[in-house]
């Protein structure tokens, strides 16, 4: 008895890779998220020049707008940016960890900012 086409058909696993090519800073940044007209202090570890994962304590809902302002301390600066969330992760009480949103940054409020955000990431 011959086994089906599909039986025979060998699933490789893709390797993950960094989707994103943008340069990155993952240490822990500090800034203000404007959502809902409500301002609360968040988190943020992992941004770039396109967007940023940021924790707080309240979680927007998918596709949500928010205006960031990120505190950036190499450079004694920091940057106003609007953004959508693009990805809610939920947190976690058994874990005791709050949840986060990764935001696709929409627009730079100046071209100083953006520069800012570079010299940071170059840092």
């Amino acid at each position: 008895m011959q086994a089906s086409p599909i039986a025979r058909l060998k699933l490789k696993r893709r390797e993950q890779r960094e989707r994103r090519m943008a340069r990155r800073d993952r240490r822990i940044l500090e800034a203000t998220m404007k959502y809902q007209g409500n301002f609360v202090n968040i988190e943020v570890i992992d941004v770039s020049e396109s967007g940023a994962y940021v924790i707080a304590p309240v979680l927007p809902e998918f596709a949500d707008c928010v205006t960031l302002a990120i505190g950036l301390p190499e450079i004694g600066s920091s940057v106003m940016v609007s953004g959508r969330v693009r990805r809610v992760g939920l947190g976690s009480r058994a874990l005791r960890q709050r949840g986060g949103v990764g935001i696709e940054f929409t627009r730079y409020y100046t071209a100083t900012g953006r520069d800012c955000l570079k010299r940071h990431l170059a840092a």
